[in-house]
């Protein structure tokens, strides 16, 4: 420990708070520099995931506060912890603070493992009961027990490991994902389904198939207790699945609000249009978490895949499973969609094996994650427990 010196966050490269372009300057966004808030930031990915860019206009904008890839970025503000790496070129929005890191004193990878391994002391200096904040100075004067370069670079290699491994299950998962998918939007989109010659009257409109609302084919059923945000824990024997981008929000240890049936099931995010496929035991989110089971003659699967396919985007800011409720489906013939499961059930269960992985994965790192950072437990035996992970 002779070799790791403090230093505070501010002395390990430049801080750097976001900005977010106007409501009333729709020019600033296109398809350029990603855009990032913390609803693009998951714990599943060690990156952000965009779902706005900024236009050349934008880019000029803000180009001086526009971050490199390989910027630590740390929300700030009310959901204070959330983190990520850039890959590329990145605004983000006044929520989140960033390092921009010294590579002579720091390595970028390395800062991202070691203020993960201090969020709740971070989160701890807040000020603001109602919203919680950090702001750019308190934030700048987080101190930090730094070792030298090669260490850190083998610490991040160790820990790098689990990430790079859960990364690369993450884009299987879309894969599977995006076949089926794909399988779905040609036989029941682009009407082009086994047999579909035969079936499909020259206006493109297969026979004895009509629409309905997504309303007509959920079923209601009675659901147990549901459990609020505040009352998740970091471990437990249950997960909890409520509307937010992480797969599973927390967990709990309330048999009360165990749901084993009806399953699977699918669960959508009444603000976030988040729409999950989950197979396993669970505990319902509270706000906004809704439950959604089909009729007879329908499937999970192919009940997701449908919702899957309805664009709720234009809705903005609002309760969209009314909405949802709205939107009209084709109900095809009930062998069609028996053939349809048979084929996408597979590709769902592995999608399940594979993300059970990553869960054991990440429970590895975060165990290896706070006795690396502070020098409890030596490079050579976390490269030991790495090899048996």
């Amino acid at each position: 420990m002779s070799e790791w010196k403090t230093y505070r966050i501010a002395d390990l490269g430049r801080v750097v708070t976001g900005r977010t372009p106007a409501t009333n300057s729709p020019e600033f966004l296109g398809t350029g520099t990603a855009f990032v808030t913390p609803t693009d930031i998951s714990e599943q990915s060690i990156y952000p995931e965009p779902k706005r860019r900024l236009s050349p206009l934008g880019d000029r904008e803000f180009r001086r506060i526009i971050l490199p890839p390989d910027t630590v970025c740390f929300t700030c503000i009310a959901s204070i912890g959330k983190m990520c790496l850039t890959k590329e070129p990145t605004l983000t929005n006044q929520q989140i603070n960033s390092l921009i890191v010294d590579p002579s004193r720091v390595d970028a990878r390395w800062a991202f493992y070691a203020l993960k391994a201090m969020r709740e002391e971070i989160a701890a200096i807040a000020s603001g009961a109602a919203t919680p904040i950090i702001n750019k100075t308190a934030f700048g004067n987080i101190q930090l027990s730094v070792p030298s370069i090669e260490t850190q670079r083998c610490i991040m290699l160790i820990l790098g490991a689990y990430d790079d491994l859960i990364e690369v299950n993450r884009r299987r998962i879309a894969v599977l994902e995006e076949m089926a998918r794909g399988l779905f939007e040609e036989w029941f989109v682009r009407f082009r389904f086994p047999g579909y010659e035969q079936l499909v009257t020259p206006e493109r409109q297969p026979h004895d198939w009509r629409l309905v609302k997504v309303g007509a084919v959920l079923r209601k059923f009675r659901r147990p207790e549901k459990v609020q945000k505040q009352e998740y824990e970091q471990d437990g024997t249950i997960p909890c699945i409520d509307q937010g981008t992480d797969f599973i929000g927390g967990y709990t240890n309330n048999a009360d609000a165990l749901i084993t049936s009806p399953l699977p099931l699918c669960v959508f995010g009444d603000h976030t249009r988040v729409l999950k496929f989950i197979t396993f035991p669970f505990a319902s989110g509270a706000d906004g978490t809704q439950l959604l089971y089909p009729i007879d003659g329908l499937t999970p699967e192919f009940l997701y895949f449908s919702l899957l396919n309805i664009d709720l985007s234009n809705q903005h800011y609002a309760r969209h499973f009314k909405f949802l409720k709205e939107h009209e489906i084709w109900l095809p013939a009930v062998k069609q969609i028996e053939r349809f499961t048979t084929v996408v059930k597979p590709q769902m269960e592995l999608v399940e094996s594979i993300r059970f992985q990553n869960q054991k994965l990440a429970a590895s790192r975060d165990l290896l994650l706070p006795r690396l950072i502070s020098g409890q437990l030596s490079v050579a035996q976390a490269e030991s427990e790495l090899e048996a992970a």
